[in-house]
C-alpha cells in the first residue's frame, strides 16, 4: 500500500467520524464521537504538518503550501476555541460546524488535487520512506495520545489509534 493510499485511508475514517456526530440529547453530539473526530484531526494535522507539507513544498511550490498550512492553521484554532466555550453552547457548535466545514474541504483539496501530483512526483524508494515515517509519526502521536489520556505509560488499545495504518 503505497503513502496517498494510507492518507486516504485515515481520511474516510476522519470522515466518518464527521458523519457520526448526529446530534445527542439536546441537539448536541455525544462527546465520546466529539472527542474521536478531534482524535482524528490531530492525527490528520500532524501527518500532514510533519510529513506533506516539505512535500508540497517541493512539488507544488511555497505559495500552495502556505495555502493548506493556512487551513490547518483554521482547524487548529477551531479546536483550541471547542475548549473555550461551554460545550453544546451556540459557540461551541457553530465552531464545531465550520471545524468540519474546514477539514471536509481540505480533505477533499488533498484528495482530488495534491495526491496525484504529490503521488506522480515520488519515486519508489521516496514512497516507502513517506510510508514507514507515516507510520512512526502515528505511532508516536497515538502514544502521545494515549499517556495524555490514561496517565504515563498507559497504552488503551480500545482507542481510535489502535486501526492499523
Amino acid at each position: 500500500m503505497g503513502p496517498f493510499e494510507m492518507l486516504s485511508g485515515k481520511h474516510r475514517e476522519l470522515l466518518a467520524c464527521l458523519e457520526a456526530l448526529a446530534a445527542g440529547e439536546g441537539g448536541v453530539p455525544p462527546e465520546a464521537r466529539v472527542e474521536a473526530l478531534l482524535d482524528a484531526l490531530r492525527l490528520h494535522m500532524r501527518l500532514t504538518e510533519r510529513h506533506l507539507q516539505p512535500l508540497i513544498v517541493r512539488v507544488e511550490g511555497h505559495a500552495r503550501a502556505l495555502q493548506e498550512a493556512e487551513v490547518l492553521l483554521t482547524m487548529h484554532e477551531l479546536m483550541a476555541e471547542l475548549e473555550w466555550f461551554p460545550r453544546g453552547s451556540l459557540e461551541w457548535q457553530v465552531r464545531l460546524l465550520a471545524l468540519g466545514d474546514a477539514a471536509l474541504a481540505h480533505i477533499r483539496s488533498l484528495e482530488l488535487q495534491l495526491f496525484p501530483r504529490l503521488d506522480a512526483a515520488l519515486d519508489a524508494r521516496e514512497e516507502q520512506d513517506l510510508v514507514l515515517a507515516l507510520a512512526a509519526t502515528r505511532e508516536a502521536l497515538c502514544l502521545e495520545m494515549r499517556r495524555a489520556r490514561h496517565g504515563f505509560g498507559a497504552l488503551d488499545h480500545a482507542d481510535s489509534c489502535s486501526i492499523a495504518t
